[in-house]
């Protein structure tokens, strides 16, 4: 289910929810480990992570009310992701220092080989030391069931002012930290203010219900500012490794060179992330919270924000019969997973090849030619797992007149229909850049249905939530390949 706070319901019930929701995904995950393949371990680590951050972001919303049991909470968490944590870091370090190279034109540069290759086989030690009996896996399984269990016994007061205090809180933490960067940019002072920014981009989509209109784009680029953190702190994390030993890493000379580039790329992205953070942190904190405070009021007193637009766009919508060949449902409801190995394929699938004519935030615009059988344009609106779908059919030569201003943001695929239950899987195997994706979709007629869904087990981690694996950031991303495992 989506990561996201009703605010319908009373707050307490609903922070619970959520916290417990995603510690069940986690634990299920680490579960499902037992004959799982290296890469559905590593896959499902980094998922579990992510859980973990999560969770971590709901409980200090309405850290006010929980005191001590937030220390608890919050310590136990910490603790089974920091048992996960070596195989992300090595697995981040290297998909940074390739885009490193690629952003610089290094790619080809055979001296630096000798760094991927130190740093490959420090990839492959630490997916080859994860096992589902490993230690640290069962250790880390059994700290997030307890803490999972401990989330019944949290006495959060029944009203939104606690959360409004956490976000507070929050804001004010990331104003900190952001000055303290501005005075001595150090790594140490970067990494800080990265998790105070991804702590509240974590709590702004807990709260976007209440006014997704501005809360959704202002959640989108605390992520960008959060990504261009993280790749900084990866960057600081190579350096170090670089400097510790030189000789494992090409020798000196190799070192440093790949050290002045990493430095230069940090520059560069420290450069826009203080120009982005001027914007993000423009409010003083006690205006901030007011406003969050009003969305919430708003939407108690007013109801949720309605669909918005010209009289014949709304009458289109909502009041007349669709025109001939328009998709009259306008509502998505889809999960979608990965795949670590698809199941036997009776049917060749159909090859689909679309391209998008625009893509504005959540907003995209996109042609798909499914095999022979048709054409159509699509517009697609929001983000997660409810999204406005809007489809109209196409001639193939107004598809091909259409294709021709796609270039750059293009995938090919093979798709294959499956019966699972009463749903349909349709599972999508990606070609050229991103050749070796599998993702399976499940499309719902209501919530209930959506949240009824037990995943079968050649299901890998859900993505349903991570932007990186929509379609239109696929290929928007294509020539990069295939984008690394959530974190």
């Amino acid at each position: 289910m989506p990561f996201v706070l009703d605010p319908n319901r009373p707050v307490d019930v609903e922070i619970q929810r959520v916290t417990r929701e995603r510690l069940s995904e986690a634990v299920q995950l680490l579960d499902g480990l037992n004959d799982a393949d290296a890469l559905e371990i590593e896959l499902a680590v980094h998922d579990v992570r992510k859980r973990c951050k999560e969770v971590r972001a709901a409980a200090r919303l309405v850290r006010s009310a929980l005191d001590e049991d937030f220390d608890r909470f919050n310590a136990m968490v910490r603790l089974a992701a920091d048992e996960l944590a070596p195989i992300r870091d090595a697995h981040a370090v290297l998909s940074t220092f390739d885009d490193l190279r690629a952003t610089t034109g290094r790619s080809g540069d055979d001296m630096l080989d000798a760094v991927r290759d130190a740093q490959r086989a420090v990839v492959a030690k630490a997916t080859g030391s994860v096992r589902a009996t490993d230690p640290r896996i069962e250790h880390a399984r059994k700290l997030l069931a307890v803490s999972r269990k401990q989330v019944k016994r949290w006495d959060v007061p029944d009203g939104y002012l606690t959360i409004i205090d956490g976000l507070d809180t929050s804001y004010r933490r990331g104003q900190r930290a952001l000055r303290r960067v501005a005075a001595k940019p150090t790594d140490e002072s970067v990494h800080e203010w990265r998790k105070a920014v991804k702590q509240l981009w974590y709590q702004i989509r807990l709260v976007e219900a209440s006014a997704p209109s501005v809360l959704e784009p202002f959640g989108r680029t605390l992520d960008s500012l959060a990504e261009a953190l993280g790749d900084d702190h990866d960057l600081a994390v190579l350096v170090e490794r670089l400097q510790k030993d030189p000789d494992r890493y090409g020798g000196k000379r190799t070192v440093k060179q790949a050290r002045r580039m990493a430095r230069v790329q940090q520059d560069d992205l420290r450069r826009r992330a203080f120009r982005l953070a001027a914007t993000v942190y423009a409010e003083r904190p006690r205006a901030f919270s007011r406003r969050m405070q009003t969305y919430w009021e708003l939407t108690g007193t007013d109801g949720p924000e309605l669909a918005t637009g010209g009289i014949a766009q709304l009458a289109s919508e909502e009041h007349h019969t669709p025109s001939a060949g328009f998709s009259a449902n306008t509502v998505e409801r889809e999960r979608k997973f990965l795949v670590a190995e698809a199941p036997s394929l009776s049917d060749p699938g159909v090859p689909l090849r679309q391209g998008y004519l625009a893509i504005d935030g959540s907003v995209s615009v996109r042609v798909r030619e499914a095999g022979e059988q048709e054409c159509t344009l699509t517009v697609k609106a929001g983000r997660g797992a409810v999204r406005t779908e809007l489809e109209w059919p196409l001639t193939a030569e107004q598809f091909d007149a259409a294709w021709d201003q796609t270039r750059g943001r293009r995938i090919h695929k093979t798709r294959h229909r499956l019966p699972l239950d009463e749903h349909t899987v349709e599972l999508d195997v990606f070609h050229d850049d991103l050749d070796g994706l599998l993702l399976a979709e499940v499309e719902f007629a209501s919530d209930d249905a959506m949240a009824a869904f037990e995943p079968p087990t050649w299901f890998g981690i859900e993505v349903t939530d991570d932007d990186a694996y929509t379609n239109a950031s696929l290929a928007v991303n294509a020539g990069r390949g295939r984008p690394s495992p959530p974190s």
